[in-house]
């Protein structure tokens, strides 16, 4: 098709200008092109004239140019529109078109508009990215016009504060969601950041309207124009609420881990003799270690050459094993110190299950070791001596038979008790008594050999083994060092202390089969050393056993008599010099159901030792009382009952009123009883004696003073004893009539009564010639078979009622 010129020839205009220019008819045909539209897009205009304007656009774009031109048609504007064209290359250029009707043509407009459709895409992509980032990593993006002073919020910030999107919040709006404690410091620095042009990047806590508490990042920055004016201030604002929660947690963790009383070592795993990396502030409170000394070096450092090979081999078994371990060990600290280590540790694994570390807690256990060392000690160890106590005795003592049998040798118990030990606590005090129990067991330790056994027994009793002795004698050497060392002078305080110790001995050749057997044993040998004199040592013999067992099982028949009442009491007449009968002793008698008749003599000492003498001196006084107001009855001259009254009886408290009520249940005249007391009860409490027997005779009682001349008493307490009469021991009746000592001693006593006002009864007459002799001291009072034997009640009131019984004389003696 032939170029047309519009309207002739064309202008400067077109020639000239920067767009492309070009003239198409109503059906799209181009009629003519400007320079620039070759240029751009490489085609001559001879191969574009009288073809398509669509030629040079992308096909997709062509339903544009079909609608451009239908509505140029009917006369209508046509907006500017953006096509895509292609280049004689094939290289797409973006034309934004205008374009505008005339004389039956269109004139067509079109600019270069390529590099603005890359920046919109590059904007489009960026806003894309930006959203796709806000979404994911919960930042926001915001700006502030100074001139305006209203924030902009993206849609992720209006997200973030639970507004909803679109939102666009006044200054104080935004700023009003931090909290009130970090308000001052978001205003402070946004403000700076307006006036000053200060960037900021601050962590803060804000509030939503729905009422969250969420942890956020805020970075501002100014803007300024090309005069350097801060024109806008922009930024971000970023959720960082879970990241805080995990610092938190973890700032939580290593403070309990810092404040942990356990020592905590992590250790790499993954670097060669694994290096610590990490101790806390435990580890270095125990070990005295500061994190500087021991980061970068393997833990053995704090072991020592006696730690135990056997924990070492596990601790290493479980880390080459890569599993959970628990030892304790020993270890020691930076000054030396050991100290015991329980240790516990476990693998670290990574997300493939990769052990990386090796974490450790310690925990120093010291004390609790020397504690329950020391629990282990008190258990087998007496508090005060620190000596073995009776539990670990038992164990040395059954290893020392075990011994004797297996090797044919002699196993020794020896049996220790201090003398007159209580004396020293009752007078001196408790810290004397202790100060001479360490002493003595010091004293032992040192005097034998270190396989031997020293125990502390029980108060001042101390038990020796002498195990694995070739011959049985072999420990008599031994007790005499022991019995030298015990003996020999104690100093407290500068004053100077003596005791001794008696020693039983028992010896086992390995037969027996009760091992403590030996320890009763020792024992009662020990008791036997006693008897004879103390400060010795005395052997158990088979016969000392024998006695012993006779004298427990006397002990529970005389219970069983207590409580069957197998007594019964004799009485033995009192003859007054006159030769009638003055009264009668009640002599207890036992007579056993199937021992037959056993003696005052074998179970009146056993019963003081008890206490079972309480009973039955009870049982007597009741008895007595009651039988003396029977044979008052019969008798024409008042007769007195005599009893004798232990020691223990007489000061045991309440004896008084148990004397007033056994009168009053009986109804005997206080005058006809009369109690018989040896000088031992002076011998405790003297003061307190007297003032009882004062109490008796203000009663009414009368008060013999029995075995005169054998006790340890002093003649000054005689003269101020409440007493009625003294009986003369029948030791010195026995040669009185051959002995010119023992009458002058019979005759001193009844000149020194008569003096005193005294009357005196003369003990154990047996012949005529001992009467004879007697009754020329001018005695009151005589009493022994020569005159008539104890009787029971019913054959004294024969006896009574007898004759003889009136005018009992020498030449008639009753038996």
């Amino acid at each position: 098709m032939p170029s047309v010129e519009p309207q002739g020839k064309l202008d400067q205009f077109f020639l000239l200008s920067q767009d492309l220019l070009c003239c198409i008819d109503f059906a799209g045909t181009l009629l003519s092109v400007n320079p620039t539209f070759e240029s751009l897009l490489g085609y001559p205009a001879h191969a574009l004239l009288g073809k398509p304007c669509g030629v040079v656009v992308e096909p997709r774009d062509h339903p544009v140019i079909e609608a451009a031109l239908a509505s140029l048609c009917r006369g209508e504007k046509v907006n500017t529109f953006d096509v895509c064209a292609r280049t004689v290359e094939g290289q797409r250029i973006w034309l934004e078109v205008s374009a505008s009707s005339g004389d039956q043509v269109i004139y067509v407009i079109a600019r270069d508009v390529t590099r603005r459709k890359a920046v919109e895409k590059q904007l489009r992509r960026n806003q894309r990215l930006f959203r796709i980032a806000g979404e994911t990593a919960h930042i926001g993006g915001w700006y502030m016009d100074l001139a305006v002073g209203l924030p902009i919020w993206s849609e992720e910030v209006c997200r973030l504060h639970d507004m909803p999107v679109g939102h666009q919040p006044t200054l104080d709006e935004a700023l009003g969601f931090y909290t009130p404690r970090v308000q001052p410091r978001i205003r402070s620095v946004f403000t700076a950041c307006c006036e000053q042009g200060v960037s900021f990047d601050e962590e803060l806590e804000i509030v939503t309207r729905d009422g969250r508490r969420r942890w956020v990042r805020v970075i501002g920055r100014a803007v300024r124009d090309e005069l350097g004016q801060i024109i806008q201030v922009q930024g971000s604002t970023q959720d960082i609420t879970e990241r805080k929660d995990t610092e938190r947690q973890l700032t939580l963790l290593e403070r309990s881990v810092e404040s942990s009383t356990n020592g905590v070592v992590i250790v790499d795993a993954q670097r060669p003799d694994l290096p610590m990396v990490y101790v806390n502030a435990a580890f270095e409170r125990i070990t005295g270690y500061s994190r500087d000394d021991v980061l970068g070096r393997n833990c053995r450092f704090l072991q020592g050459v006696d730690t135990d090979p056997a924990t070492l081999a596990q601790l290493r078994k479980g880390i080459e094993a890569q599993r959970d371990v628990h030892v304790v060990i020993r270890n020691y600290r930076r000054s030396g110190e050991p100290f015991w280590n329980d240790l516990y540790i476990s693998p670290v694994r990574d997300e493939e299950g990769v052990v990386t570390h090796f974490i450790g807690a310690q925990n120093d256990i010291t004390a609790q070791r020397e504690y329950q060392a020391q629990l282990s000690h008190n258990a087998n160890h007496d508090a005060l001596t620190g000596l073995p106590n009776r539990l670990m005795l038992d164990q040395r003592l059954a290893q020392g038979c075990l011994l004797a049998r297996r090797y044919h040798r002699y196993l020794a118990v020896l049996f220790i008790d201090l003398d007159d030990f209580k004396p020293i606590n009752d007078t001196l005090g408790h810290e004397v008594g202790d100060f001479i129990l360490r002493e003595v067991a010091k004293r032992l330790e040192e005097e034998l050999r270190p396989w031997d056994t020293v125990a502390r027994f029980g108060g001042d009793e101390f038990i020796v083994l002498l195990p694995d002795l070739a011959q049985e004698d072999d420990v008599l050497q031994v007790v005499e060092r022991l019995l030298t060392r015990v003996s020999a002078p104690y100093w407290y305080r500068g004053s100077e202390l003596r005791i001794t110790a008696s020693i039983g001995i028992a010896t086992d050749d390995g037969t027996i089969r009760a091992p403590r057997q030996l320890i009763q044993q020792a024992d009662l040998a020990m008791y036997k050393a006693k008897r004879r004199g103390r400060n010795t040592f005395q052997w158990y013999t088979d016969e000392l056993n024998r006695k012993v067992t006779e004298r427990v099982s006397l002990r529970h028949a005389l219970q069983q008599a207590i409580e069957q009442q197998q007594f019964e009491l004799h009485y033995q007449p009192q003859i007054h010099h006159s030769g009638r009968v003055a009264g009668v002793e009640a002599l207890i008698r036992w007579h056993h159901p199937e021992r037959g008749n056993i003696p005052p003599g074998q179970f009146i000492s056993l019963a003081e030792d008890t206490g079972q003498i309480i009973p039955i001196s009870e049982w007597v006084l009741e008895t007595a009382c009651r039988d003396a107001m029977v044979l008052n009855a019969q008798s024409a001259t008042p007769m007195t009952m005599a009893i004798n009254i232990s020691p223990m009886q007489f000061q045991r408290p309440g004896f008084l009123d148990s004397v007033k009520s056994v009168l009053a249940r009986s109804g005997l005249p206080p005058a006809l009883l009369e109690l018989e007391l040896t000088e031992g009860v002076l011998m405790d409490s003297a003061e307190h004696t007297i003032q009882a027997l004062k109490a008796l005779r203000q009663l009414g009682v009368h008060i013999a003073l029995d075995d005169f001349g054998t006790g340890f008493s002093s003649l000054s307490y005689l003269k101020r004893l409440p007493i009625n009469k003294l009986k003369v021991d029948r030791s010195f009746v026995r040669d009185v009539a051959t002995d010119s000592r023992d009458a002058a001693i019979v005759e001193g006593v009844v000149t020194m009564a008569d003096k005193l006002g005294l009357e005196v009864l003369i003990e154990g007459v047996e012949t005529a010639e001992q009467f004879h002799h007697l009754r020329m001291l001018q005695c009151d009072h005589f009493q022994g078979y020569y005159f008539a034997r104890p009787m029971a009640l019913s054959v004294l009131k024969h006896f009574l009622d007898s004759p003889s019984a009136a005018t009992a004389s020498a030449a008639d003696p009753i038996s």
